[in-house]
């Protein structure tokens, strides 16, 4: 938890730190994305759909910085569990080098993902019961954008999450999406 406040308290101060003028961004650009891709439960994989909000900011010396917000779904493989559906919501912070046009083309990028889960898996009573996990993932990803404000997406990232309750599990994530930026 401690690395989750301080995360949001660095992203705040650096992100008020544009009155000063040296990290006003050239280009800001918002994007929607449908991604789909699989998941990693330890050593089970479902399939994995997110829908992505969220933007980039543009440098003239190439430099990105983003952000976005995602609402993902997929499966949990476990066999003993009536109720099969895992929800999750992330915070996705992008860190990288965009190539050609400023926010035009490929970009290369290192991920920080703040990820949350909620599904359902049995207590000592042999009953469903809804429970929670969070955790701090790192991976990369990549991005080309065309001049026609439509762009491909793929990403990987890897995640050791805790749970409420139970023992820590790894939650691996590759995606590949489409989204539209405005």
């Amino acid at each position: 938890m401690n690395k989750i406040i301080l995360s949001l308290v660095m992203v705040a101060t650096v992100s008020s730190a544009s009155w000063i003028g040296a990290l006003k961004p050239d280009k800001e650009v918002a994007n929607i994305s449908l991604s789909v891709g699989q998941a990693t439960i330890e050593s089970e994989t479902s399939p994995l759909y997110s829908l992505d909000f969220g933007g980039n900011y543009y440098y003239d010396n190439g430099v990105l910085l983003g952000a976005n917000i995602g609402l993902g779904y997929t499966k949990n493989s476990n066999s003993l569990i009536d109720n099969k559906n895992i929800f999750e919501l992330n915070g996705r912070f992008k860190l990288g080098y965009s190539f050609g046009n400023m926010e035009k083309g490929l970009a290369l990028y290192a991920l920080t993902d703040f990820s949350y889960l909620m599904y359902n898996r049995l207590d000592t009573h042999s009953e469903d019961k809804a429970n929670f996990a969070q955790g701090i993932g790192f991976g990369g990803g990549l991005e080309y954008r065309f001049n026609n404000d439509w762009l491909l997406g793929a990403s990987y990232t890897t995640t050791k999450m805790t749970p409420d309750s139970g023992a820590n599990f790894d939650y691996n994530k590759a995606l590949f999406g489409v989204g539209y930026t405005f």
